[in-house]
């Protein structure tokens, strides 16, 4: 695509536009002619072509119409005058019925039809109303849709307008507002002093009882039972983890068949995680070095078999 002007092709540079007035294709430089257009009702800028066209317009002369047409018009005018009786005779049967439609239709008096009249001729337009009510269309409806029929039968809501005035307005929601933030704080408070109060039965529940309050002699063995429990407790854990740290350390050479390779450059494993149990070289073991999953500690790693790959 070029311009229809100066030929020069667009690109990204030279951009296409459109002339408004003739709807060519022109460059910026070339649309560059502002002229008011009826188009648009606006001034905007057009080709050179539609300047000049504007410019100077081609003056239309009034086209006059043939000899003929006066002919026919003062034909007409001359028979318009002459009497109407005096034609009847030349006039054939069809064209006589038409003069009297014509004749009908120009009369002035219209004719004034009743209600009945217009009823029946729109019965007769419409042909025969339908007999079903406007119950019975209600409750095909509400079969159709499966509901029943008394929300169909809702009528709609009037919005009344509120006789408040603005300032009245205004001081209802800020009381509104206060009355919520009030009734937060409050609900707040409740939920403060109730979780005060656990967490006080709890520490009571915790703490030992001092010599004052023991005043009975049958406590005491309970409370050495509890701490029982707590000591027996604890002493499991602390067995089950044995076994597991064991159960992980205590892996048989001959059914590990891990490759004496570092998981990330593939080199010679010197270093074995604590954390992950994986194996590494050093340069990699420091990269992969994290506080957080108690990857940050390790033991030598020695193969009793390398392969050679």
């Amino acid at each position: 695509m070029a311009c229809n002007t100066c030929a020069k092709p667009f690109s990204l540079l030279r951009k296409e536009k459109g002339c408004p007035g003739c709807g060519f294709s022109y460059c910026s430089k070339c649309l560059d002619n502002k002229i008011f257009l009826q188009k648009t009702n606006l001034e905007t800028k057009v080709c050179i072509k539609c300047k000049q066209a504007a410019q100077k317009p081609n003056e239309q002369k009034p086209i006059e119409p043939p000899a003929a047409y006066y002919k026919r018009v003062e034909a007409i005018k001359d028979s318009s005058k002459t009497d109407v009786s005096s034609n009847k005779d030349t006039l054939n049967d069809k064209d006589q019925e038409i003069r009297a439609r014509l004749g009908k239709l120009k009369d002035k008096e219209k004719v004034k039809m009743s209600e009945e009249e217009i009823t029946m001729r729109l019965k007769n337009i419409k042909g025969d109303v339908p007999s079903t009510s406007d119950a019975e269309l209600l409750d095909r409806l509400a079969k159709l849709r499966g509901v029943p029929v008394s929300t169909l039968q809702t009528k709609p809501m009037l919005v009344t307008a509120d006789p408040r005035s603005e300032q009245d307005q205004i001081e209802d929601l800020l009381k509104q507002y206060h009355d919520q933030a009030a009734m937060d704080t409050k609900y707040t408070d409740e939920f403060n002093d109730l979780t005060s109060q656990m967490e006080k039965r709890l520490n009571h529940l915790k703490d030992d009882p001092g010599p004052s309050q023991c005043t009975n002699t049958k406590p005491e063995p309970e409370e050495d039972n509890s701490e029982d429990e707590e000591d027996s407790v604890r002493k499991i854990i602390e067995k089950l983890k044995s076994e597991a740290f064991l159960d992980m350390n205590e892996i048989s050479p001959s059914t590990n068949n891990e490759l004496p390779f570092c998981e990330i450059c593939n080199e010679d494993a010197t270093m074995r995680c604590l954390g992950c149990r994986y194996l590494f070289c050093k340069r990699c073991f420091i990269e992969h070095k994290d506080d957080d999953d108690g990857c940050n500690r390790y033991e030598p790693y020695t193969p009793s078999n390398r392969t050679s790959v």
